[in-house]
């Protein structure tokens, strides 16, 4: 049985409680739907090596060379392909559209990646997302974010998060205290016939799938990736360090 997270929120003014209430019903219609409406194309517009604007994702590092993203970030992009910031082509590697992840591939080598949890995303406390401004990946930074769980939508399996406008990336990983994966974002909330005020409300929350079947799929693909309790020394990774852009061609 799917377990559901309701929002908690401390209120110190009428405003608040309005927004608290809106957010509780904006909750319960997306979880009435039975079927979550195609996701729109809200990839963030970023500056590539060469200044030239391009649709952008993010991807996270899971050993030296594969990395992991949402599945939107392939569809929105379609057969225009992906590149990494510096032009880099991308191959894909593996896909899992049910649980919304794809992993991808190329020459680029990085230093730094994540470690995978297989814990499920609604026990693990305290969780944050590490996400990148939108002011494009040249000289981006990535930081994080506390993410609250306010719900899940029983017709999809995805979590109902409410996460801050400039860590909304598609594919940005969120991590446990111990800054373990336990899930990403998958992309923005829709809602058929939103009024207007819903749709300002859906512009404060994303859609976040849990990887705890993230493991058991690398390891379908034989790849390689580091597990809590692999005894691998992360003391020197850096989380901010293991994400990378994704754009379209």
């Amino acid at each position: 049985m799917k377990q559901l997270f309701p929002t908690v929120l401390f209120l110190l003014c009428p405003l608040g409680f309005a927004w608290a209430s809106g957010t509780d019903d904006l909750v319960r219609a997306l979880q009435a739907q039975t079927q979550q409406p195609d996701s729109p194309d809200t990839m963030v517009e970023a500056d590539d090596a060469k200044g030239q604007t391009r649709r952008a994702g993010v991807g996270f590092y899971v050993n030296e060379t594969d990395f992991v993203t949402a599945q939107n970030t392939l569809d929105h992009c379609g057969d225009a392909g992906l590149r990494l910031p510096d032009g880099t082509p991308v191959e894909v590697v593996a896909q899992d559209a049910d649980a919304g992840l794809a992993v991808l591939t190329s020459t680029r080598h990085s230093a730094h990646w994540l470690t995978i949890s297989d814990d499920s995303i609604g026990d693990t406390g305290k969780i944050t997302v590490l996400g990148v401004t939108k002011d494009g990946w040249k000289d981006a930074e990535a930081k994080r974010s506390e993410v609250r769980l306010l719900g899940q939508i029983e017709a999809t399996g995805q979590m109902i998060a409410q996460i801050p406008a400039k860590k909304r990336n598609i594919g940005a990983p969120v991590l446990d205290a111990q800054d373990h994966v336990i899930g990403l974002v998958a992309g923005p909330l829709t809602l058929q016939g939103a009024t207007e005020a819903q749709a300002k409300g859906l512009r404060k929350l994303a859609a976040v799938v849990g990887t705890a079947g993230l493991p058991a799929f690398l390891d379908s693909a034989d790849i390689s990736f580091r597990e809590p309790a692999s005894g691998l020394d992360a003391t020197e990774n850096d989380p901010a360090q293991a994400l990378t852009g994704v754009m379209c061609r």
